[in-house]
């Protein structure tokens, strides 16, 4: 009887640990991924910014790919990526259309006041503007490349983190170009303009145009986004 009695105790106490796991099993595929979103990305706001539209179609690659085209296909792709994430993200546009209204002269700047005026409104955290590059030269280049508006030490801080991550999917060594751009001195918040692959580069844009790169890039912008946050936290 003792036997017995010993036995349903050390059963029931297996019972009891095998339960524990499974609730530890549980929470770590469930709950700690919902922590971890949260504590990463609650009320961060960002705005993807797709380069170009309607008649400004940017760079064309050879085979007739239109930047502009690419732009809101990668924007659209980040934006759901971002959102996946927890993010807050605003777009400056989700169709083919530029922001100018009618074509008149004037339409480039109506356009960039436009978006600045989007940017403005929601006060966001970020800005990355979405463009793709273009090198004349004997020599092709490839891979993509983070710019900043110089003098300005946050978007900087956020173009090098981008790049770090950039350069460690790629291979490449490329660095963070500051410069003057509208949409980076224009706007009250971190922004950067990341120019995903060179156009120019025949075997870049046939890479850039597939389904599957176009995914896994943005998941690298992600990377680099939650890079930069963890860093400012720290600083």
């Amino acid at each position: 009887m003792i036997c017995v009695v010993k036995w349903q105790r050390v059963a029931f106490v297996l019972v009891l640990i095998v339960l524990c796991q499974l609730c530890v099993t549980v929470y770590l595929m469930f709950g700690s991924r919902e922590s971890d979103k949260s504590t990463s990305a609650m009320g961060y706001t960002v705005v993807v910014d797709a380069g170009h539209g309607g008649i400004d179609g940017g760079v064309v690659a050879a085979d007739g790919t239109k930047e502009s085209d690419l732009n809101l296909a990668y924007a659209k792709q980040l934006g759901q990526t971002l959102e996946r994430s927890g993010f807050n993200v605003v777009y400056t546009r989700k169709t083919s259309a530029g922001l100018y209204g009618i074509a008149t002269d004037g339409f480039k700047r109506r356009d960039m006041l436009a978006r600045k005026r989007i940017v403005e409104a929601c006060s966001p955290n970020l800005v990355i503007s979405v463009h793709m590059n273009k090198y004349v030269g004997a020599q092709p280049r490839k891979g993509p490349q983070v710019f900043y508006q110089k003098g300005d030490d946050r978007d900087k801080a956020f173009a090098d983190c981008l790049q770090r991550v950039f350069n460690d999917f790629t291979g490449n060594t490329h660095s963070a170009l500051g410069g003057d751009y509208f949409m980076c001195r224009e706007t009250p918040c971190v922004s950067v303009i990341v120019e995903c692959g060179f156009l120019s580069n025949a075997e870049e844009t046939a890479l850039l145009k597939t389904d599957d790169y176009r995914a896994t890039f943005c998941n690298e912008i992600l990377r680099g986004v939650l890079y930069y946050l963890s860093e400012e936290k720290l600083g």
